[in-house]
């Protein structure tokens, strides 16, 4: 992923819900988050490089928005994802 240079990433530990357009809608884990984009551990599925998804933080406390996100990166331990629209 390309924002390693670009974007400071946050530890970020929440619960994603992750709309995916084979298998529905996932739950996954992140690992981290920067404004670029994100990363998800290993879940329930395997997420293919270029996958578009819509993404929704369950953890927040209140109705969260859902972003657009594209699969960019895959490692042993996750998938990088980088934000494709911010609008809600």
């Amino acid at each position: 992923m390309k924002d390693r240079l670009r974007f400071t990433r946050t530890r970020f530990d929440a619960r994603l819900e992750v709309q995916h357009p084979r298998s529905g809608t996932l739950v996954f884990r992140t690992g981290d988050v920067s404004d670029g984009g994100l990363y998800l551990l290993n879940g329930p599925t395997e997420l293919m490089l270029g996958d578009e998804l819509t993404v929704r933080v369950l953890d927040l406390g209140g109705a969260a928005p859902s972003v657009r996100v594209r699969v960019v990166r895959r490692d042993a331990a996750g998938f990088g994802l980088e934000f494709v629209d911010l609008t809600p």
